[in-house]
This record gives structure tokens, sequence and C-alpha cells, in this order.
């Protein structure tokens, strides 16, 4: 199937990281964003934690800035005339009403242009600040959305649960009826993304688990819960051009490897040729432009609907990196990705 380069932009994302080694500033985030609406993409993510996580990836940052992604959204609304803005939260962290007001509220600053991404978390730390246990993280998942999509709906909340939600009412309500979210996580984010979501957003699969099992397993939980459409697939990808093999091969593969598999970048080096990790080549759209379009071709092909690109490494690098291959990716591989 050929997609126009106008279509191939309507499904392409960017991630925007708060955090990372060299600290960013509001400046420069808000450079990066206006380069990605300018170039095209159809919106930029911004994922969330109270605080940076210490496990072995995150610790190679050397600090624990974070700029509040919560203050961060608004300012990129108001930089911002066209490109959509989402919000990736640990939602179990806060009560429901919290990021139901908080969505709305962004959502009318936006003049429609809000993503809710809900996720299940990981971070110790995020649970201790928010008070969470963390093994009733998925009941309170369950019933905060349940609350969220009832409130944005201007719906009753009837009863309590975990929380007090009883009799509450939101306005301002979203702009966008219904308003939309995704959901992120592995197989036991299936239910509640086709229950309450547009779309499931793993990470990184390659063509033939696009095609062969997540797109078939999408069509039957959408037809479970009486889906009138297709649960849509978002998917995360990494994003790194360059015509240089020798250093894609030396600098890039093993600060993939880390990020992909959870690892120090000294254990990637020393598992740079093991191919029993998850391999950044059979993946990821990495080197040589024309390698890179194929891999975006034959992902959108097999039927992904959305994919969110990390151009910097989950900040390990900075944005100015990340716009030097966004900038790439937009200029050189769409057009490819688009010829027949």
């Amino acid at each position: 199937m050929a997609f126009t380069t106008e279509e191939i932009f309507s499904k392409l994302r960017v991630y925007l990281f708060p955090w990372g080694a060299n600290e960013p500033d509001v400046a420069s985030m808000i450079k990066f964003v206006k380069a990605a609406e300018d170039l095209g993409f159809d919106a930029v993510h911004v994922p969330w934690h109270f605080t940076m996580p210490k496990t072995k990836s995150f610790a190679e940052f050397g600090t624990r800035y974070l700029f509040d992604p919560m203050v961060l959204m608004p300012i990129l609304a108001r930089e911002t005339s066209r490109i959509k803005i989402a919000f990736e939260f640990v939602v179990p962290a806060l009560h429901p009403f919290v990021w139901a007001q908080y969505f709305a509220s962004l959502d009318n600053a936006s003049n429609g242009r809000a993503l809710a991404v809900p996720v299940l978390g990981w971070w110790d730390e995020d649970y201790s600040v928010g008070m969470v246990d963390s093994k009733r993280r998925g009941k309170r998942m369950d019933e905060a959305l349940d609350v969220m999509t009832k409130l944005w709906a201007g719906e009753a909340v009837e009863s309590d649960g975990i929380w007090e939600s009883a009799g509450l009412e939101l306005n301002p309500r979203p702009v966008q009826q219904p308003f939309p979210m995704w959901i992120g996580g592995g197989e036991k984010s299936l239910d509640r993304s086709a229950r309450f979501a547009e779309a499931f957003y793993p990470l990184f699969p390659t063509e033939q688990e696009v095609r062969d099992e997540m797109i078939p397993t999408l069509a039957a939980k959408s037809e479970k819960f009486g889906r009138e459409k297709r649960l849509e697939l978002a998917v995360v990808n990494y994003g790194m051009i360059s015509e240089d093999e020798q250093w894609i091969k030396d600098w890039a593969i093993p600060r993939l490897i880390a990020r992909t598999n959870g690892m120090t970048l000294d254990q990637a080096l020393e598992k740079k040729d093991d191919p029993s990790i998850a391999r950044p080549e059979e993946r990821l759209m990495i080197g040589r432009p024309q390698d890179a379009a194929k891999r975006l071709a034959g992902l959108l092909d097999a039927g992904v609907d959305h994919l969110v690109m990390d151009f910097y490494l989950h900040g390990w690098e900075d944005s100015e990196f990340g716009l030097e291959h966004m900038t790439r990716f937009a200029k050189e591989v769409v057009p490819l990705a688009a010829q027949p």
C-alpha cells in the first residue's frame, strides 16, 4: 500500500523529554516542538514522572533534573498552533478528577489539540509520592479511566470505589468529544485499551509482529468489546539517520541497545554483538535514509496507525541532537517512504 507524504506525516509524532544530562530549559524545548510543527509532524508526546528514575539507563544522565511536565504542556499549547500535544502520565498516582480537570483545561487552552496517554507506571517513587500501593495499581487505573471518561463526557459518577468520586462534575469539559485517549503498555493493557481508548500503544514491534500478531489481536479485542472500528495501533520507534555506517555501528547501536534493553552503556558495549537481546537493527529506523524509509513504509503497510519517534535517546542526548535527526527524517526519510 502506498502512502503520500501528507498521509505519512499525519501518522508521525515525536517525543520531547523534559529531562536529561544537559538539563533542558524551556526555550530549547519550545524550539524543538516548533520545529516539529513546521516540519509537519502530527503531534508531540511528553512523558511524565514525579521524579527521575534511578534505574540503570536513567542513572547515565548523572542528574535528576526534571522540569514539571504539567507546567510544560500549557506552555507548548500557547507556543504552537497546529501540532497536537499528548501527555503520557501515570494515572494511578493522582485522583482521577485531577487528571480529568487537567486534560479538560489543556484541551480548552489548546483549542482541541490535547491527547491523554495514561500508563500503569513502573517507577517506585511515582507510587510513593502518589501514595500508591503498587499491588493495587491495576484496580486504581481501571477505576480512574472509568471516572475520567464519565467526567469528560458529562456523565454522572454514581458510586465511590478506591477514590471518593461520586457526585463530582467537571466544567469546562474538553473541546473534543469524545476526548481522545491512548493507553500504553503490554498485553495486560489490551482489554482496558479496547474498553476505554482509541489506540493501544506498545514499544517497537517488528513488521511481522504487527501484521501477524497485533492487528489480528486488536481486531478480536475490538469485536469483543463491541467497537464500531478497530482499536488503533500506535507504536514507539527510534530514529537516527546517518550515511556514516561506522558511526551507526560503533556509536549508535550500543546506545540503542542500552535504551531498548534497559542497560547501561558499558553493559551494552559488552553485548553489542549478542543476538539474544533486542537488536536495534531488526526493529528501529536507523542508518541510511533509504533503510529507515523501508522500515517506515513496512510498518505502515503492516497496519501501524501511528508512530511516535524518539530522535534523541530518551534524553541521553540533547534536543539539538534530536532536532538534527528529526529534520533529516522529515526531509530525507519520509519522501523516500512515500515513493511507490
